[in-house]
């Protein structure tokens, strides 16, 4: 049964995240579709005014175009679907995020998430949608958002411990908070109302073999690599190469894709935060 955060709902109601964007669940409805009309996906697109100047600001980002463009439904014929999906799914989450949480903390984690997404993409077996691989690994820690609002200074001391610590980075949770993130961090993404695939990721990615689904254990990869190609949330030490799993180990080898995915997420950030 998916975990969830149902005997600590102060945290869910207090937090000043903001709701998941409703054009981005109809978006990720959408793509569920065999064939996908560009103009219902374009008139979809562009009923959130501020999602949509996020998307052009990013699809004018040397990473994605050569020639500027100015509607969302060019960006759909000179991107593709595809690339302005996940451009629009990015720029969803980063609307969520609280302005009132400390900026180092909020970009070490968003950094983090994006990276795992990419690499979750990247990793994630041919026949899943592309699209809900990208977006588990997203999300899949959101829950540490809730506890790094409410506890700072905490849960930045927890996070700094956790790698040396005897116990795991959920035990130190329950046993400091009464809850850990990966519970806070599916019963948030229910409360959005997102597909149960990424409730389930986020239940489960520290525990892939109790996920309904296989995409836990990619993210579970994808958040081992993202943390030793520089993108870690907190400074503590990396998960030792000699206890990474399989997958994890095999893709920090392919230098050349770690150099990418750092460069993509640099480039990302950039296009949508500057």
């Amino acid at each position: 049964m998916l975990q969830t955060a149902e005997t600590h709902p102060n945290l869910l109601i207090s937090s000043k995240l903001r709701p998941f964007p409703a054009v981005a669940l109809r978006l990720m409805s959408l793509i569920q579709q065999e064939e996908i009309s560009l103009l219902e996906l374009g008139q979809v697109l562009e009923t959130d005014a501020a999602l949509s100047v996020m998307v052009l600001r990013a699809a004018n980002s040397p990473l994605f175009a050569s020639a500027e463009i100015k509607s969302i439904p060019l960006a759909l014929i000179v991107l593709g679907v595809d690339r302005v999906s996940l451009l629009t799914l990015t720029a969803a989450v980063l609307q969520t995020l609280p302005g009132s949480m400390r900026r180092d903390y909020l970009q070490a984690w968003w950094r983090h998430n994006l990276a795992t997404a990419l690499l979750t993409k990247h990793l994630a077996p041919c026949d899943l949608v592309a699209e809900y691989s990208y977006m588990c690994g997203l999300v899949h820690s959101v829950g540490q958002l809730l506890l790094l609002e409410a506890f700072p200074a905490r849960y930045e001391t927890l996070l700094a411990e956790a790698p040396t610590a005897p116990v795991t980075l959920l035990e130190l949770e329950q046993a400091t908070f009464g809850v850990d993130h990966c519970e806070l961090g599916a019963g948030l993404l229910r409360k959005w109302n997102v597909p149960h695939e990424m409730q389930d990721v986020a239940a489960y990615y520290r525990h892939p073999e109790k996920a309904l689904g296989r995409t836990a254990w990619v993210v579970n990869a994808a958040c081992l690599v993202a943390d030793h190609i520089g993108f870690p949330v907190s400074s503590g030490p990396c998960c030792p190469m000699e206890n990474l799993p399989a997958l994890a180990e095999a893709t920090l080898q392919d230098e050349k894709l770690c150099l990418e995915i750092a460069e993509k997420v640099e480039a990302i950030e950039s296009s949508l935060t500057r």
